[in-house]
């Protein structure tokens, strides 16, 4: 049977009608309030149009944030972003976090995942990320935590980021800080602290990469004694036990391996000897440090495509530093409010690689020829950097070469390099090697915390000229575009002096 056809009162028509009438007037009315009450909107959204026509959506969408809904908006658009992350459509994603992140602030996920993106997502053919994507990064990051202050999430990303991709322990450790010293929110689950533990955990391995003994040990009694507190009050969690029982392994394990390192006793069987390990007897039986014969050689196959090999006198695992560049390279500062879109300079040329050691030997062909995009070559020269910092290197190798690279030298003298910049100095751990100021006495540890203490032992940001700076290896090349093309061989000649 067909349906009885509904009929409407003449009162019930009326009001209709009307809704009808007030309703273009009422989005007019709240158009005009939305920009009342945001007068940045205009700016803000100024760029999104052609955003949204790159992320393959209609310019329609942008009635919702118009209309107010800008949260909404954002999260649709983020479900947007996943279809493309799983279809592996990188460069669709960039506009999008761009737009998200300005109709929704505080949508801290999308700063963390974007900066993650960026840093880790654009490759070459031989999966070596695209550096140039990182100063658009770590700006994201820096807006993401400007926007969002009493979230820790993303300052620990940011710290992270550092630690891991940039190896800049730094800039990580000024980041892990920031989250550490978090206001506190009764809401979280970290109350009444204002960040994870986690985030003592990765500051002391932060401080431990630095060569800043005392305040890594500092920082793992801190991570102790906030375990127990939870384990006071969660008495029967077996995971909180092995978390403190990992904790006081660290902490244990870093002071055993500074005796083994840096003194003559307290010693386990890393190092069965009588002396320090970054000073053990040589042929001689003089201690002295161990000498590695760096030797390194580079040869080009074809154009655009470097054969980097050598000698280097260590054990298996280390791994040697390449970094190819344009001569005048520097890393592309982003200030506040200045990044629009995360676009690069195409013109700039960057890799970053490394190679691993095997039985005193390394060698790896650096196939640049078939991403253009990435290294165009466009400059008229090259600064080719083969290096090895102690302090990114696995445990095994730092007890002989020690957390500064105490224990390293080469009898060519020009191979070794010291980073003379204040804020890398470590602590002073061992006398003959280097460093200025007092000898750690092996027990006293930093207060905490130290923006409101003296603290007990100097430290590089409190005292810059004081500790022990990085010794590194370090041979440094100019090359031309010639010589990239192969039409002109690479050699010895071709080595300038480290600055």
């Amino acid at each position: 049977m067909d349906k009885p056809t509904r009929i409407y009162s003449a009162a019930s028509q009326s009001r209709r009608l009307k809704l009808l009438i007030a309703l273009p007037i009422l989005l007019l009315i709240a158009t005009v309030l939305q920009r009342g009450i945001d007068p940045t909107l205009e700016d803000l959204h100024k760029n999104d149009r052609s955003l949204m026509a790159e992320g393959g959506l209609n310019n329609e969408f942008m009635l919702l944030p118009l209309l107010g809904f800008r949260e909404a908006a954002a999260g649709l658009l983020w479900v947007r972003c996943d279809e493309f992350f799983h279809s592996g459509d990188y460069d669709a994603i960039l506009p999008l976090v761009r737009v998200i992140t300005w109709l929704d602030p505080h949508a801290d996920n999308i700063y963390v995942t974007g900066a993650w993106h960026l840093d880790y997502n654009f490759t070459d053919s031989s999966e070596r990320s695209d550096r140039r994507y990182i100063a658009p990064a770590m700006a994201l990051l820096d807006e993401g935590i400007r926007n969002n202050m009493n979230i820790p999430d993303i300052k620990f990303e940011k710290g992270w980021h550092n630690y891991d991709k940039v190896k800049d322990f730094t800039f990580a450790e000024q980041a892990f800080l920031l989250a550490d010293q978090t206001p506190p929110l009764k809401e979280s689950d970290d109350y009444p602290y204002g960040s994870p533990l986690k985030t003592l955990h990765i500051l002391a391995h932060t401080y431990e990469k630095q060569g800043r003994i005392p305040e890594a040990l500092a920082t793992w009694q801190r991570a102790l004694d906030r375990s127990a507190e939870t384990m006071a009050r969660k008495k029967n969690d077996y995971s909180v036990k092995q978390l403190r029982a990992a904790e006081q392994h660290n902490h244990d394990e870093l002071l055993q391996r500074y005796y083994n390192r840096y003194t003559a006793t307290k010693h386990d069987a890393i190092n069965p000897t009588k002396y320090p390990a970054v000073v053990s007897p040589d042929a001689s039986g003089k201690p002295a440090p161990w000498d590695v014969s760096f030797q390194p050689q580079i040869e080009v196959t074809r154009p655009k495509v470097l054969k980097v090999s050598g000698q280097f006198n260590s054990a298996d695992g280390a791994r040697v530093d390449v970094r190819v560049t344009d001569w005048d390279y520097k890393e592309r500062p982003i200030g506040p409010n200045q990044l629009n879109n995360f676009d690069i300079d195409l013109s700039q040329t960057i890799l970053m690689d490394s190679i691993s050691v095997r039985k005193n030997h390394f060698e790896r062909e650096l196939d640049m020829s078939k991403d253009p995009k990435m290294y165009s070559f466009s400059s008229d020269a090259y600064r080719l950097t083969l290096s090895y910092n102690p302090r990114a290197t696995a445990p095994h190798l730092q007890d002989r070469f020690g957390w500064s690279g105490e224990g390293m030298t080469d009898a060519n003298a020009s191979h070794i390099w010291y980073n003379t910049n204040p804020m890398l100095r470590g602590t002073k751990l061992i006398e003959g090697q280097g460093g200025d100021g007092p000898l750690w006495d092996g027990h006293s540890v930093q207060t905490w915390p130290l923006k409101d203490q003296n603290p007990p032992w100097p430290t590089a940001d409190k005292m810059p000229g004081v500790g022990q700076p990085p010794r590194m290896i370090k041979v440094v090349y100019k090359i031309s575009k010639d010589q990239v093309q192969g039409l002109k061989p690479i050699t010895d000649k071709d080595i300038v002096a480290n600055e």
